[in-house]
């Protein structure tokens, strides 16, 4: 009987913290779908060269780090930043969200994401893959990325020449 009751009582105490993981009336399914959604429409922004549509999916204050680069910070340095790789001859642009997770307040997520640069080089196009870590925050009812953290797989990519 003793054994029972201190199985039942570890038991309890495990499912505690399980039950415990994302804040009462957070639903993490949808926050994440929501996050992808909003990762998928900024892909589309990059891809069509859309300088406003891509900036205002980051917070005012948001930093961007990226090889061969010092920190961006702010909305200005950032609208920047997208005019440079928009002045680059890139041809397309293809974003793979892997994963999405939440925070247990519900209020933060972090983005784990692959993507790939089409340029028209010397023997047709090519494609330069990379990867991306994306960190967002709710305020109210809305998702800003308030860290980007960017990289090619391939050293010298185009745009950073």
């Amino acid at each position: 009987m003793i054994h029972f009751r201190f199985f039942l009582l570890i038991s309890g105490l495990l499912l505690v913290p399980a039950c415990a993981l994302v804040k009462p009336g957070v639903n993490p399914d949808a926050e994440q779908e929501s996050i992808r959604k909003l990762s998928s429409e900024m892909a589309a922004a990059v891809a069509r060269r859309d300088l406003e549509a891509s900036a205002a999916f980051l917070a005012p204050q948001a930093v961007i780090q990226r090889e061969s680069s010092p920190a961006i910070t702010g909305a200005v340095a950032i609208r920047a930043m997208f005019e440079e790789i928009f002045d680059s001859p890139y041809m397309d642009y293809v974003w793979e969200t892997e994963t999405v997770e939440l925070a247990a307040t519900g209020d933060l997520a972090y983005e784990i994401a692959s993507f790939n640069v089409v340029f028209e080089g010397r023997d047709g196009r090519m494609g330069v893959p990379g990867k991306a870590t994306i960190i967002w925050r709710k305020s109210g009812d809305q998702w800003k990325a308030v860290v980007m953290n960017y990289s090619m797989d391939v050293p010298g990519a185009p745009w950073l020449q």
